[in-house]
């Protein structure tokens, strides 16, 4: 398979180790979490076929994360000066938003954090240019505002490093000027973005040991029917040699970025990326398992962590005739454990202390008008819950402001989570967060929850701090309500939350609160087609 357009990135004006916790209370009265589906004393009905409790992974300080941009200068101004900071800031904090990722895609590949600027315009035929020559050019959000603006929410920071046309030393000086300035420390490192892919710059390609010679990024062509970039190691020595040309040089080269950036700082937490198989068609890498497995056979005693980019579909603009539908993007969520399961597996074989964070992810890797519609937000919810429960350590969406809706109105297809308009307004995959932030809040305990409709609806469930026990489903059918019976420790009167594709306002934004006893679902509870219901104890 070729090598795919990465049309989110390059070209566009910007484009801990989890433990699983046995025998913690789920809720005051001495049910364990490994024992919810036998807990005295609940008044929810179990479904008819409860075999299994999946074991309950305890939060990290931050799961829930967005991307955001050098380029972004939405998010650097206030309205009043062309931007949306003044809207975007107090929405993040409403949805527990407690990681920041930078470097925006492609981009960090060719982006200076030394002098903020960039050699975009410098590509596809000088990755070489210098950061202060005539082709470079400035960007709007530098690192110093950056880490500003994300310690103001309470966030921490997650910043990918210039692989692409940067060097060892550029990488350790940004690790050192974190650690040493204040208000700048960094929790999540990584040494490139997507470096499996041949929209990357990567000029340690033309170096050994691969001495790779005559690539250039993004060079894409249509060639008897097929989307390639000519220049690419796949294009010209096949997928398996290729893939492992990309994955020899990475790992031989990254290796000294992470002993550069571990001298710089000790503590430093630095990860590298992950590639997928074909089953996830918007980030699949062909042969993926040379690359997996050369880098982290090289570089897996120095890993903390893997980067996985998961964008299930390849497709553009809006869903259904020969694009996937609704209902196919959001049962694509279904297949998310295996996926994790697979990468722990390899992690394990190489790497058995690093954990697994999703730096980026969306429905597509192209841009579609899901972030238009209630599908957007339904995606984004199970899409981060779904990770999460699987035992990823943070999930950052792609992205913040990605240029797709100019005004406060969403039509256009889009990666946004608000679009870049002064002022900003929030797009659908926003108010997914703000569901899942009812569950997905820092050091929670977090685990799928079994229904009588494992086909069509995804089940959660959760001890957040402060004791309160949440349940949460997504009723993936489109077309049909679903009548689900589940077995969790449900008492007396509880909040609810619900979003349902049929009952949405013009900005597909109505979430409706409410209270109702925990009795009312004892034999069962319907979810609208195309819903999201939450019940959480008081």
């Amino acid at each position: 398979m070729a090598f795919r357009l990465r049309h989110s990135h390059l070209g566009e004006p910007g484009h801990r180790q989890f433990r699983l916790r046995r025998g913690r209370a789920w809720f005051a009265g001495g049910c364990t979490a490994l024992a919810v589906l036998g807990c005295v004393g609940t008044t929810v009905a179990a479904p008819a076929s409860a075999s299994a409790v999946t074991v309950p992974v305890l939060l990290s300080a931050a799961p829930l994360g967005l991307n955001a941009a050098p380029w972004d200068y939405i998010y650097a101004a206030n309205a009043s000066a062309g931007g949306g900071l003044d809207q975007i800031q107090p929405l993040l904090q409403a949805a527990g938003i407690d990681e920041l990722r930078y470097g925006g895609g492609s981009y960090a590949d060719y982006y200076d954090f030394q002098t903020n600027t960039n050699i975009q315009n410098c590509l596809p035929l000088n990755a070489t240019a210098s950061f202060t020559s005539s082709c470079s050019s400035s960007d709007s959000l530098d690192f110093s505002q950056f880490s500003q603006q994300a310690k103001a929410i309470g966030a921490q920071s997650f910043v990918t490093v210039n692989y692409g046309s940067g060097t060892p030393a550029e990488a350790a000086a940004w690790v050192a000027q974190a650690k040493s300035t204040p208000g700048q420390d960094v929790a999540l490192w990584e040494v490139g973005n997507e470096n499996y892919g041949c929209w990357e710059v990567n000029n340690e390609l033309a170096g050994p040991p691969a001495n790779f010679q005559g690539y250039t990024p993004n060079t894409y062509t249509t060639v008897n029917g097929v989307f390639e970039n000519p220049t690419c190691p796949q294009t010209t020595q096949g997928n398996a040699a290729g893939t492992q040309t990309l994955a020899t040089s990475y790992a031989v080269n990254a290796k000294q970025f992470l002993i550069a950036m571990k001298a710089a700082d000790p503590a430093a937490r630095i990860g590298v990326p992950w590639a997928f198989d074909n089953s996830v068609s918007g980030a699949s890498v062909p042969n993926n398992d040379e690359w997996n497995n050369t880098v982290l056979g090289t570089d897996g005693k120095y890993v903390s962590f893997v980067d996985a980019h998961y964008y299930p579909f390849f497709f553009g603009g809006s869903t259904g005739g020969a694009n996937p539908t609704d209902q196919q993007v959001l049962q694509a969520l279904f297949g998310v454990p295996s996926l994790y399961s697979k990468i722990r597996t390899e992690l394990n074989a190489y790497a058995p202390r690093a954990s697994v964070v999703v730096g980026e992810t969306n429905v597509s890797n192209n841009t579609t008008t899901t972030v238009c519609t209630p599908t957007g937000a339904l995606f984004a919810a199970g899409d981060v819950l779904s990770w999460l429960a699987a035992g990823a350590k943070s999930v950052d969406y792609w992205d913040m402001n990605n240029y797709g809706n100019t005004t406060t109105s969403c039509t256009n297809a889009d990666y946004g989570m608000f679009t870049s308009s002064a002022p900003a307004a929030a797009e659908t995959p926003y108010y997914g967060y703000l569901l899942a932030s009812v569950l997905a809040r820092p050091h929670a305990l977090l685990a799928t929850l079994s229904t009588s409709d494992p086909a069509d609806v995804l089940g959660y469930q959760a001890l957040v701090p402060g004791g309160k026990y949440t349940v949460a489903f997504i009723n993936t059918n489109t077309s049909s309500a679903e009548t689900v019976r589940f077995h969790a420790p449900l008492f007396g009167t509880l909040r609810t939350w619900s979003y349902s594709a049929g009952n949405q306002n013009a900005t597909n934004s109505n979430i409706v609160t409410g209270t109702a006893p925990a009795a009312s679902v004892a034999g069962g509870i319907t979810l609208p087609a195309e819903s999201i219901t939450i019940l959480q104890t008081r």
